[in-house]
């Protein structure tokens, strides 16, 4: 989000329903360290090994590269299915595999050969597998793979099925991993047609986790995203999988809509078209894996990024209940999502919010803003600083009644200059409701009296110019006559509201 929208945001007070949609952060404004996140969770690419343990001791003889290219190129098929083995467990080797070497030497011609050799599966079986292990190292790795044609040959193979099949869809899967060129050259030889018959919950199970990872790869990467026509046509078939117990199917699925959703409000809307797909996506939040609930809640949290009418919809389905759940887990990295996801539900509508408010997020949202993690703490003071910006009075009187404010203030002696940020712009929109309620000066005292105005004159030292800026508008701005003790509001009782008629009470 550029500095400049953002402050455009808080330059007036949001009354019902007015610019929510522009409040809501997509997954592209949040920081780096949670994008490598995703990645780290979720490989991109998957190097396969050999099954046999210690295959590579009963083998009679150790071949040189050189020896395995020229046996590639010999014409004779038993030796060229003994090289293709050799290659294949080489490059299947847990540490160092020699792909660099291999592909030096030129190994990637005959291999992408074999492919079309159709009077022998075994031979076209061994060099599926070497691809996919070379195409599982650097980017100049399945360049060269892409460079020497095997794409056409791969996706012909993945539609004949069968143990080839599977290995040419994990070919396929490592390199549309690599980047959004070579996902888009992949898709364009027609991949996920003959994926697609695959993608059912009656394939065998090795072969249905091989091809929802490979259809995962088909949908990640930006820069650009992936044209949606290609990969919407697997919705249905995604939808039906979320019903199936095999955890590792379920989590590769939900990546794929994670992947899908993170984008343009229209993508959210196919997805949310295809029938049962969302109510499926919503009860995997409380799956008992957080290998599933993490995409889950990636995917659950980017539809609450779009439209007001989408974020209603995942309400309906019951995410709220959910997503509760998840701020209370214990698990740093849901605990921020799932308040990434509820600071959204808190962009919204105020009706919205009060569903929000009802279903007793505000305790939970605090108990994240009192953990240590500061990721977890900055996206909770998000959902905060969102409500103090679109709240009516008496949800603001909800949210001063839960006891925000002092652990909320407390960031901003926080190491982390974006986290004070956020508060100063939640603490500005509160001060600028309540000029508008008529509650500034029991506001101001109060910040006064839990040691929140001295943070923000010391900030006043800061070395970030923005949060300087801030604190120096809301000093002189808020607190400009409240050095005369005569200006504090006498108050008979001991009370604080937001709504003239609100039925909260609440005692400092």
């Amino acid at each position: 989000m550029s500095e400049k929208t953002h402050s455009s945001r808080l330059s007036s007070y949001k009354n019902a329903g007015h610019g929510s949609t522009d409040l809501r952060r997509k997954r592209a404004e949040l920081s780096v360290a949670l994008r490598k996140q995703a990645r780290d969770e979720q490989l991109l690419k998957r190097r396969a090994l050999s099954p046999e343990a210690g295959e590579e001791v009963h083998e009679e003889k150790v071949y040189t590269v050189e020896e395995i290219v020229q046996g590639l190129r010999s014409g004779d098929l038993a030796l060229m299915t003994a090289y293709a083995r050799a290659a294949r467990r080489m490059l299947s080797k847990e540490q160092n595999p020699p792909i660099t070497p291999m592909v030096n030497a030129g190994i990637i011609k005959p291999l992408v050969d074999a492919l079309d050799r159709d009077d022998c599966p075994d031979l076209q079986f061994e060099a599926s597998w070497a691809i996919t292990n070379i195409a599982s190292g650097t980017h100049d790795h399945t360049m060269a793979v892409v460079d020497g044609g095997a794409i056409p040959k791969l996706v012909t193979l993945l539609g004949r099925g069968g143990v080839v099949g599977e290995q040419s869809a994990w070919a396929l899967g490592n390199i549309a991993g690599d980047g959004p060129q070579t996902r888009d050259a992949v898709l364009s030889h027609g991949a996920l047609t003959v994926l697609l018959p695959l993608c059912t919950p009656h394939t065998p199970a090795s072969q249905l986790r091989t091809a929802v990872w490979t259809y995962s790869n088909f949908c990640r990467n930006k820069n650009p995203l992936v044209k949606f026509d290609y990969v919407a046509p697997a919705l249905p078939y995604i939808s039906d999988l979320l019903e199936i117990a095999d955890k590792d199917v379920l989590a590769d699925a939900c990546w794929a809509l994670s992947y899908l959703t993170d984008g343009p409000n229209e993508r959210i809307e196919a997805v949310q078209a295809t029938p049962r797909l969302l109510t499926r996506a919503v009860a995997l939040l409380s799956h008992a894996s957080p290998a599933v609930r993490t995409p889950a809640l990636r995917a659950v949290g980017n539809m609450l990024t779009g439209s007001d009418e989408q974020t209603d919809r995942c309400l309906d389905a019951g995410c709220l209940e959910h997503i509760i759940e998840l701020l209370r887990c214990g698990k740093p990295s849901l605990m921020k999502e799932a308040a990434w996801a509820v600071s959204n539900i808190l962009a919204g509508t105020q009706p919205q919010i009060q569903r929000a408010i009802d279903s007793g997020v505000l305790v939970h949202l605090l108990h994240v803003l009192t953990t240590e993690d500061i990721k977890c703490q900055k996206e909770a003071a998000w959902a905060i600083t969102n409500l103090c910006l679109g709240g009516t009075p008496e949800q603001l009187d909800s949210l001063i009644t839960a006891g925000f404010l002092e652990p909320y203030c407390q960031l901003l002696s926080a190491p982390d200059h974006r986290a004070i940020s956020v508060v100063l712009d939640g603490l500005t929109n509160l001060l600028q409701a309540a000029v508008k309620y008529g509650q500034l000066e029991a506001l101001c005292l109060r910040l006064e009296e839990i040691g929140a105005l001295d943070q923000i004159e010391n900030l006043q030292q800061h070395e970030n110019e923005s949060i300087y800026k801030k604190v120096l508008h809301i000093l002189d701005t808020y607190f400009a006559e409240q050095d005369d003790p005569n200006a504090l509001p006498t108050q008979t009782e001991d009370e604080y509201q937001f709504g003239a008629a609100g039925n909260q009470n609440i005692n400092f």
